[in-house]
């Protein structure tokens, strides 16, 4: 089982020399990924950590120039609030800038009042279809743009769109959420599936889902790969999952190996780290002492 790194790019706190020290000590390391997130604008009332938070895209570019192998994702950019259009532009550009590294992780979003600002209010009850389309018009663009498109939010002609993505068809895609219609999702059209703070005694049970999808698709089954919140320590506040159980509880590094191994006894294939911290020195020693520690049992 592997091990990425959710990068401080929020909350209030943290700064651009943070994030990079993160990026970088994930090479040092043996992380195979580092991943931003996603949020534009919030009420202050919704805004909870993501009030101040750095733009996704813009991140990553400027990592993909200061690390050298560590792949880079988005945990997820919400898609349907975005012109699909224009960010398979900027994510081919990416996949360029970073060497063929780029990793998109996609979601349909969460809250209303976002979408309103984003001016993309009317999408927000169709944002699934929205999503699911711009999925299938990225492959088009990626692969064969010379040939017409024509979809419900999408109509286009013989294109010219160039540079095609280094990654050959596109960088994967991993599709975040653990609803049932992104579960689906995953199976249909993803490399992984990538759900937020989900208790290993669950996976399995929301994977058969996942695994359906792709059966009913005609395709492979997709790699679980989850963002789990986690600490070293004895005791912690963080989400917890839908039902309600907390994803991973703080505890030594024989715990944390312990309750790992179960999400990897559970079929998961990569985990992305989140210790929470806006300070990147906080990160980076949280960082060293999990690889020193609990990676090790997982080699």
């Amino acid at each position: 089982m592997e091990f990425g790194i959710s990068l401080p790019t929020y909350p209030e706190g943290a700064t651009v020399e943070g994030f990079v020290a993160v990026a970088r000590a994930a090479e040092r390391l043996g992380y195979t990924s580092a991943w931003t997130t996603d949020h534009v604008i919030m009420p202050p009332e919704q805004a909870g950590p993501y009030a101040s938070i750095f733009e996704p895209l813009m991140v990553l570019a400027y990592l993909a120039a200061q690390t050298e192998s560590v792949r880079l994702g988005i945990s997820v950019i919400v898609v349907p609030q975005r012109n699909g259009i224009v960010l398979a532009k900027e994510l081919a550009t990416l996949d360029h800038l970073s060497g063929g590294r780029l990793v998109v992780g996609v979601g349909a979003g969460w809250n209303e009042a976002e979408f309103r600002m984003l001016d993309a209010g009317e999408r927000f009850h169709r944002r699934g279809q929205y999503l699911d389309e711009t999925l299938r018009v990225w492959r088009h663009l990626w692969t064969d743009p010379a040939q017409p498109f024509a979809g419900r939010f999408y109509d286009l002609p013989e294109v010219a769109f160039g540079p095609l993505p280094l990654t050959a068809g596109g960088p994967p895609v991993w599709v975040g959420g653990s609803s049932e219609a992104a579960r689906r999702r995953a199976g249909r059209s993803g490399a992984a599936w990538h759900p937020v703070n989900v208790p290993a005694d669950e996976i399995a049970t929301q994977f058969a889902v996942v695994q359906q999808a792709a059966e009913d698709a005609g395709r492979a089954a997709p790699v679980i790969a989850p963002r789990l919140s986690m600490q070293f320590g004895t005791s912690y506040g963080g989400p917890v999952s839908a039902s309600g159980a907390r994803a991973l509880e703080a505890g030594s590094s024989d715990e944390m190996v312990e309750k790992l191994g179960a999400y990897r006894d559970a079929g998961v294939s990569e985990i992305i780290c989140h210790f929470g911290f806006p300070d990147g020195n906080a990160v980076v020693e949280a960082m060293e002492r999990f690889a020193a520690e609990v990676m090790p049992a997982f080699v």
